[in-house]
């Protein structure tokens, strides 16, 4: 993972088509991500919209994990799915996984340890862009990653 290339960037505010669920432990996300992407999809589908980007947000506390996941989406309310907003960041840290869902966590982990390598502090809830997704095996999916901060 030393190859990664991290940057720092702002992020842009999002609207979303979207659904969100809380599970209690980190190994319980991915067994909930896929199907709340199905059923965002669907939903949209039925409705005669067209899924934009797919992205997933995470918020950790104590409580556990809530997962947020839609698609980018401007058209008007759409039955079974909510509309959030994610909020512009100022900055924010981010590198692209090449690659299976399997070793994710690999490239968080690189990503996070750069953020604490160049004094800086992970703050707030983190985004998974999923610039491409199509592929069933996943061999050929890149995923952005991004971590908001806070200090220099």
């Amino acid at each position: 993972m030393s190859d990664m290339q991290i940057t720092e960037k702002p992020l842009p505010f999002v609207r979303l088509a979207a659904l969100s669920e809380t599970v209690g432990t980190q190994p319980e996300v991915a067994a909930v991500v896929g199907p709340l992407f199905d059923r965002v999809e669907d939903a949209l589908r039925a409705s005669g919209a067209a899924p934009g980007l797919p992205i997933a947000e995470y918020d950790m506390d104590r409580h556990g994990v809530r997962i947020t996941v839609g698609f980018t989406y401007d058209g008007p309310a759409v039955d079974d799915v909510v509309i959030v907003e994610l909020p512009a960041v100022e900055a924010a840290f981010a590198t692209t996984h090449h690659g299976a869902m399997a070793t994710i966590d690999d490239s968080w982990r690189a990503l996070n340890e750069a953020i604490t390598a160049r004094g800086a502090e992970a703050r707030g809830a983190c985004r998974e862009v999923y610039l491409q997704s199509e592929s069933e095996d996943q061999t050929d999916w890149i995923t952005e990653l991004q971590q908001p901060i806070a200090g220099d």
